[in-house]
């Protein structure tokens, strides 16, 4: 519903405006809790990256026979799953360097590391345990 009013919209807004009207109603949502996505089938994935794709034409103006890659990358937008993944290296980097939230430090715990030449380095195993869904 909100990509066909901003898509009515377009025409009277310049790229800016739309950009930030897309960002903040759209694309917030659309994004929202999206590392608990991580585990969903492809199929589903797919049906979010359709939505984004029709915002990003939205904004665009790109017609719809053309790439939609050009698009998304002049909106500096990542494709829904390198943002699932981003979303959470980012959540897990925050782990590492802070031990905040506390959630999180619930979940993973850090593993001693041995002497290996990969310990000179700041690298830090952590493991996670299984995730198993119930209903």
């Amino acid at each position: 519903m909100h990509i066909r009013d901003l898509r009515r919209l377009c025409p009277i807004l310049d790229y800016k405006t739309a950009c930030t009207i897309a960002t903040s109603i759209v694309y917030s949502n659309l994004g929202y809790c999206n590392s608990l996505f991580y585990s969903v089938n492809s199929s589903q994935i797919k049906r979010l990256q359709k939505i984004q794709n029709a915002l990003a034409r939205a904004v665009t103006k790109t017609p719809k026979h053309h790439h939609i890659t050009p698009a998304l990358k002049s909106l500096h937008w990542l494709k829904v799953p390198h943002r699932i993944h981003y979303n959470i290296l980012s959540l897990t980097y925050l782990y590492v360097q802070t031990s905040q939230p506390s959630y999180i430090r619930q979940l993973l715990t850090k593993q001693p590391s041995g002497s290996t030449r990969s310990s000179l380095y700041m690298y830090l195993p952590l493991s996670r345990p299984p995730v198993s869904f119930s209903l």
